[in-house]
């Protein structure tokens, strides 16, 4: 099974966890029964050579998509933006959208009139399942802070998927298997479905009770207003804002085991059962955020 969406599909990639303490973070994932990448730290390749993000991270790779721990190590544009994020809150700031032609995405970003920047070619060191050097490579899209206010959303072209998805850094105790979905409390959810459906090339729709979604190849993206959040999903009263992204759905080919592992490390179960084929958690501080686990092949109830 390729992690790689063909030329023309555009799948959820990953997740990102905006943390100003990474040592915090990992350990509360690892506790959970996540085997997590090392740390690293990652650059830009110029034609003047190798520069600086100003960001590290870990990651947990997953048989669909991944989750990134993600902090600042050094100043640059991108750490202040990541200092800013976590002033708000701490916990998801990121969306990647991976797709199979990064050009002709970011032509496609041009003609929605996105003004996107210059495409970034990100590396970062990797060691290979034998201990051998490798690099893991990506075409990075972004736009400008404000453009997205919902974070930093971005799209990109993987170039390396065996040095990124390494069988050994997916071998998870909890058995969680995949990224499915990421909800978003935005002011107006119509007009953030509609610019997300604009910025990736494809069409959301209303899902009744002020809900909204945007389903790509891989996975969705589910906006809800305040106002509908505290009603449809009154656990998230606790640091309800807008823009936030609330809650990210995980699938697990064992329920009842991923209940087990991430109640013991701390996850606070605050609505759902494994009977009902639903348990969604409210995360570590470390971590900011809740988090929704369903069967590997279902949905969660916010994104129908």
């Amino acid at each position: 099974m390729t992690q790689l969406p063909a030329r023309n599909q555009i799948f959820l990639d990953h997740v990102a966890h905006f943390v100003p303490s990474l040592e915090d973070a990992s350990a509360a994932m690892e506790a959970a029964g996540f085997v997590l990448t090392p740390f690293t730290r990652q650059q830009n390749r110029t034609p003047e050579g190798m520069v600086p993000s100003g960001m590290a991270n870990r990651c947990i790779m997953l048989d669909e998509g991944y989750i990134e721990l993600l902090t600042a190590v050094s100043e640059t544009e991108l750490s202040r933006q990541f200092q800013q994020a976590v002033e708000r809150y701490v916990g998801l700031h990121l969306i990647a959208l991976a797709c199979g032609d990064a050009e002709a995405a970011h032509a496609h970003l041009e003609r929605e009139d996105f003004a996107p920047n210059e495409p970034v070619n990100l590396t970062r060191p990797v060691e290979g399942e034998e201990g051998e050097e490798m690099e893991a490579r990506f075409t990075v899209l972004r736009v400008n802070p404000g453009i997205m206010p919902e974070g930093r959303i971005q799209i990109l072209e993987h170039h390396t998927e065996k040095a990124v998805w390494q069988p050994r850094f997916k071998a998870h105790d909890n058995a969680v298997r995949s990224l499915k979905a990421v909800l978003l409390v935005v002011e107006d959810p119509q007009e953030a479905a509609v610019r997300f459906g604009r910025f990736c090339g494809r069409p959301s729709e209303a899902c009744g009770d002020g809900k909204f979604r945007l389903e790509l190849d891989r996975g969705s993206c589910v906006f809800l207003s305040r106002e509908a959040a505290s009603a449809q999903l009154p656990w998230l009263k606790e640091g309800l804002q807008a823009p936030w992204m609330a809650v990210q759905a995980l699938g697990s080919s064992d329920l009842p085991r991923t209940v087990e592992r991430f109640s013991a490390a701390g996850f606070t179960v605050i609505a759902g059962s494994v009977e009902s084929g639903e348990v969604t958690f409210r995360l570590p501080a470390a971590l900011g955020g809740y988090l929704s686990v369903v069967a590997h092949d279902a949905q969660p109830s916010w994104a129908a």
